[in-house]
Order: C-alpha cells, then sequence, then structure tokens
C-alpha cells in the first residue's frame, strides 16, 4: 500500500467519505505529495514532523479527494483554534486518522455539522469502559459474553467521537464522554440521546457506524431542531 494513496472512497448517509494509507514510519513527506496540498496547507504542513505530519497530510488529502467527487476544490482547510478544520461556507467536513490511515467526510452546507471517527479493532482496551459509557451503557455492555465486550465498548466509543466533533461547531466547548447516550443497531443505524450539561440544543442526531478491516468508522449529522 503506497503512503498517501487512495484506500477507497464512497458516499454515506452523512456525505462522501474518501481514506488515505498514511506511511508506517515517520519522515519526510515527498515534494511530490506536498505539491497535491493548497499551498497554504503545505506551508502550514512544513512546520510539522512526524506523526503530526504524516496525519495532516493524509487528512487533507483526504478530504481534498472527498470533496472532489462534489465537483467542488476547497481552498487551503486549516486548523481554527480548537484544531478543527476550517471549510469554506458552502462545505462541510470532518477528518479522524489512526496509525496507517486517515479518511474525511465532506458533505455540501445544508444547515447541518458533521463528524467522523475511526477506530481500530486492537489493541483492546476494556478499561475505558468506565471512563466513556453511561452507567446505562455499562450495564448493557456488562451483560454481553465476555467476547463481545470489547467490541460494543469501542463502537460507542467512535460514535460517541463522531457526534462530538459534529456537535462542535455547535456548542464551542470539551463534551464529555457522558453527555451522550448511543444504542447501536444491528444495521449500522444509531439511536442517539444527548444530555448536554450546559443545556445547549435541542439537536436532531443521525449517526451510522459500519465495520471495515479491522476498523469501525462512525459518522454523525448534527442540525438543531426546529
Amino acid at each position: 500500500m503506497k503512503p498517501f494513496s487512495l484506500a477507497y472512497q464512497h458516499a454515506c448517509a452523512h456525505g462522501v467519505i474518501a481514506a488515505v494509507h498514511l506511511p508506517q514510519e515517520p519522515g519526510p513527506v515527498p515534494e511530490a505529495i506536498m505539491a497535491r496540498l493548497h499551498p497554504g496547507e503545505a506551508n502550514f504542513a512544513s512546520e510539522l514532523r512526524g506523526h503530526r505530519l504524516n496525519s495532516f497530510v493524509g487528512g487533507r488529502l483526504a478530504l481534498r479527494l472527498a470533496t472532489q467527487q462534489l465537483g467542488l476544490q476547497p481552498t487551503a482547510v486549516l486548523p481554527d483554534e480548537r484544531g478543527c478544520p476550517t471549510l469554506p461556507p458552502n462545505l462541510r467536513g470532518s477528518i479522524s486518522h489512526k496509525r496507517e490511515l486517515a479518511v474525511a467526510l465532506v458533505s455540501r452546507n445544508h444547515g447541518w455539522s458533521i463528524g467522523i471517527d475511526l477506530e481500530e479493532y486492537g489493541p483492546e482496551r476494556p478499561a475505558i469502559a468506565a471512563k466513556v459509557l453511561t452507567a446505562q451503557e455499562y450495564e448493557t455492555v456488562q451483560a454481553l459474553p465476555a467476547s463481545s465486550q470489547w467490541m460494543s465498548t469501542l463502537l460507542r466509543f467512535s460514535i460517541k467521537e463522531a457526534i462530538y466533533k459534529a456537535l462542535d461547531p455547535w456548542v464551542r466547548r470539551y463534551v464529555g464522554f457522558h453527555e451522550a447516550e448511543v444504542e447501536p443497531g444491528t444495521d449500522g443505524d444509531v439511536r442517539v440521546r444527548l444530555n448536554l450539561t450546559e443545556g445547549e440544543g435541542p439537536f436532531q442526531v443521525h449517526a451510522n457506524y459500519h465495520w471495515l478491516h479491522g476498523r469501525v468508522v462512525s459518522t454523525v449529522q448534527i442540525e438543531p431542531s426546529t
């Protein structure tokens, strides 16, 4: 798998997803790859090193590939003060990455926000359950066979990460894991209940997930309720 090459792209319920392979080891990014970025992005990337450089470049390349599927071309997509990608007003977008893959979700701006999260199956970290699950979620997971508990926890973690990214444009603050409760269905759909501690909203939340080659990808769309 060639570094920074396209891994896959497809349309989903919340926009277009594109994924790009990341290098296995940190190192300089070839000039030919940097040239595929907007000049403003390349200038920003020139100050980064190691895995931060690879994830930034891979994420922006994925975002550009997804945007091109909409027939558009974004200007420089740089992080804001909270680290979120800033897209032009006609677009919404979100980025996630792990060791070997960067993914981006892009849609046209129709008044909602979107979020994406990518998580790898392993290594298993069952201790995070007490931190990321509400009391009801924890009870539900603990009632499952031991062999299923980690994947159920990981799925809820991923969905919540995507929710928090999609919420950020509306609340502009850190949102704790217990401020959302999710019930994943077997068909990829998710029921979401928000309990925001500062009373923002109400919001309509639409969430989905799918399993992909040792990873789970979650996408979310959020808009204010009318």
